[in-house]
């Protein structure tokens, strides 16, 4: 198996001190939503919230507390006709394990980490304004935390997850955050590149609809789609969504190509009862055949083992432990 050469001792990343996530219910109108949340960095003061539709898979640690929804609980999916929504997408309105490891690289560094992920790490941080923009943000938690630790974001999906999930949390966190104190007086404005971008902590963030099986030109300005860091976070369980990332962020890469920006991908193991070879489901071989076709560099920047639960051939549950990875993905084949 391909991938395990990039589990490299060095690499592994044990869970961040301090760093604490839980879930609560919040139930209005009826209709129950689970919140989730997690604090910025060395601040237990000021945690970040995202409303969600389901409690989330992976993402919580140890004893931290989740929400436990009834049957009543969950309601029918309001979104199911609307054009271009699909089953993938609806996975969306809830956190997954990649999105911690995510976060937890870039915006909480250990002595252990790699001298690239420190180098990151600096970037994101910069409250000059990295510009990143984020495929696939689902209720946009990954973008949100780096926006408010001083990056400028733009977090895209589809336009379902946008208009529902994506800009109620931005409204709610730039409202949590509104007291925070900002050291840079000259980032205090919107940068022209977000149009409508909300300060979120110390950078800006904003969202849009993006579509991957269409031209970027026609939904991205040249600006917006000029950026130093792609991310994508557990965005292609299903081998047929991969294609379709990849044509994205290449064409991310030709528009970005003075900036050579590199594209950080978290991922979660996930090979079904078939293993490297399944067809449905995307494996992390597959991950690594993909950008070898098309000619990019590929490096483990962070790995972890997480406990999984996985149904066996008899439809029985049982606790089970997976890895979740960090990688980062150059255009090696751009001239320099």
């Amino acid at each position: 198996m391909a991938y395990q050469q990039y589990m490299q001792k060095e690499r592994h990343r044990p869970p961040s001190k301090g760093f604490q996530c839980r879930e609560d219910i919040e139930k209005e109108d009826h209709l129950t939503s689970v919140i989730f949340k997690c604090n910025l960095p060395h601040q237990q003061q000021h945690v970040l919230e995202f409303n969600c539709r389901e409690p989330s898979c992976g993402a919580l640690e140890g004893q931290e507390e989740g929400a436990v929804l009834s049957e009543d609980d969950y309601a029918v999916d309001p979104n199911f006709f609307d054009e271009g929504y699909s089953m993938a997408g609806s996975t969306g309105f809830k956190v997954w394990t990649g999105s911690r490891l995510l976060i937890e690289a870039l915006t909480w560094p250990q002595d252990t980490d790699c001298d690239r992920l420190k180098e990151i790490q600096e970037c994101v941080k910069n409250v000059g304004g990295t510009r990143i923009i984020e495929l696939g943000a689902g209720v946009g938690v990954v973008g949100t935390y780096l926006a408010a630790v001083g990056s400028h974001v733009l977090l895209t999906d589809l336009t379902t997850l946008v208009e529902n999930a994506i800009d109620t949390n931005l409204e709610r966190n730039e409202r949590i955050l509104s007291n925070m104190s900002i050291d840079d007086d000259n980032h205090k404005s919107c940068p022209s590149w977000l149009v409508n971008g909300q300060r979120i902590g110390k950078g800006w963030a904003d969202a849009t609809p993006l579509d991957w099986t269409k031209p970027i030109s026609e939904q991205l300005t040249d600006e917006q789609a000029s950026i130093d860091f792609i991310i994508a976070s557990d965005v292609v369980f299903l081998a047929s969504m991969m294609k379709a990332l990849f044509d994205t962020v290449e064409a991310l890469f030709q528009a970005s190509k003075s900036n050579k920006p590199s594209f950080i991908l978290s991922f979660q193991k996930r090979d079904a009862q078939d293993g490297t070879d399944s067809i449905a489901f995307t494996t992390v071989d597959g991950v690594l055949a993909a950008v070898r076709e098309r000619g990019w560099a590929i490096e483990c920047l962070a790995w972890r083992t997480v406990a999984v639960k996985r149904e066996d051939e008899t439809g029985s549950v049982k606790n089970d432990t997976s890895e979740v990875f960090v990688f980062e993905i150059k255009d090696d084949t751009s001239s320099s």
